[in-house]
This record gives structure tokens, sequence and C-alpha cells, in this order.
């Protein structure tokens, strides 16, 4: 089906580096930046944004408003990947990503589903050959698709946890989302760039995230805990747990 694959960005005109892993992107930026990403962007489009739209969160409202069905990658990423397999695990083809993305989109729809994406967690270890395909949880911000028709929003009172929004709201309208876990997308990095939603992420603002997200929605989001495999990157790190 056709998607329209779109990069949020901000103040990031010199580092887009998901174009180099998606064929074809949209770059979606303030009025006021649009120039400057296009002189440093030539090969891709860019569509602009009113300067009033401020923050990631309503960035990606407009986003779903203005282009209907869309796939949104954050600017950072630097490939997608198979976790399925042991060897051939880069994706290197910019073609082959976007149709993946759109196949995916199709098959979302035929599933009834709005909500669409990938892993999150790029180790094979974590892969379940057994349950390639979740109907069911969390979408990760940096690769999320929308369709259009859905009851979705972006909340502007979530500052940098849309991601948890957007998953907790599919599934108290919808319940079902589709995510093919086969696949993920690996972003540069987090917390350590400048640009970007790195300048409205701090503590402050995720810990007003998490109290906003338990008071919509109860402990469906809970905080995560340190584990012997793996530490958290701050306190106020969430995960999301749903009933079915």
């Amino acid at each position: 089906m056709e998607i329209k694959i779109v990069i949020p960005s901000h103040k990031r005109p010199e580092r887009v580096l998901t174009k180099h892993v998606v064929a074809d992107p949209i770059v979606c930026v303030p009025v006021s930046q649009g120039d400057n990403y296009r002189a440093n962007n030539p090969e891709i489009e860019v569509v602009t944004h009113p300067d009033s739209v401020i923050g990631l969160t309503l960035k990606r409202q407009w986003i779903y408003e203005h282009f209907g069905d869309v796939f949104m990658l954050d600017d950072d990423i630097k490939s997608m990947r198979r976790v399925y397999h042991e060897s051939e695990y880069l994706i290197k083809n910019k073609q082959l990503v976007r149709e993946i993305i759109e196949s995916t989109a199709d098959v979302a729809r035929q599933a009834g589903a709005y909500l669409f994406g990938f892993s999150k967690n790029p180790n094979p270890a974590s892969y379940r050959s057994s349950r390639p395909i979740e109907l069911t949880g969390y979408v990760t911000g940096c690769a999320t698709g929308l369709l259009k028709g859905s009851k979705l929003f972006y909340d502007g009172r979530i500052n940098c946890n849309e991601d948890y929004w957007i998953s907790c709201l599919n599934a108290y309208f919808h319940r079902i989302i589709y995510k093919d876990t086969r696949f993920v997308f690996e972003q540069a990095g987090t917390f350590t760039s400048t640009g970007g939603l790195a300048e409205f992420r701090n503590m402050q603002a995720e810990e007003d995230d998490f109290n906003y997200l338990r008071e919509m929605f109860g402990d469906v989001v809970r905080l995560k805990t340190d584990t012997s495999q793996r530490k958290r990157k701050h306190v106020f790190e969430k995960t999301m747990k749903v009933g079915f």
C-alpha cells in the first residue's frame, strides 16, 4: 500500500542519518528551518510545519493529521536489521527497507490494526521464532506506523514518551497492534546528541510523563527495574504491560 515515510527532525540539518537507510523519505521540520534542511538534504523532500508546533509530540500529531497513512522514523536511525538471521542481518538496500515498511502497513490494515511497527530489541537472543508477529503491546517511538481512520491522537502534555502514550491509547481504543519482530531499526544514540528531542528531554520531563501516563492508564505503565542482564538508562525508564 502507499504510505508516506516521514522523518520528524529539529535543528539537525546536517545529521539526517535516516535518509541513508530508507528510500524516498520525507523530512518534516519547522518552517523557519526548512531552507537550511533543503540546502543540506537536496536529494530528499522537505515538508514544513508551523513554528508554533513545538516538541516531538505535537509534531507527530501534525504529521498524522497532514499525511494520514504514515510511518515515522527518527532522524538518527543508522540501520535496519534482520533479528532472525545469523549472518545477513544488515539490510543495506534502501528500496528493500521501504518495501518492508509498505508490506507491513498493508498487512496491518488487513488485520484491522491502526498502529504498527517492528521489534525494539536488536539482540537475536530475544527473538522468538515461534512468535514473529505480535498483536498486542508497545510500538517503539523511533519507528512508528499509523493508519488513518483511527481514534488515536498525540497528547501535548506528554513531553518525551509519546510512544507509550500512543501504545496505551491504542490498547484502550483498538486493542490490536501489528508488530513484525523479525526486523528492527537501530538508532545512533539516545540522551547523547544535540537537537531533536534532546532539547526537551530531561529527568523532570520523564517524571512528569510517568505521572501523567499513570493518571491516564493506571498500572499498565510501570517503572523498569535493574536486572543482571540490563541496567536502566535512567530511574524513570518505563515498561508497558496490558492484560491481553
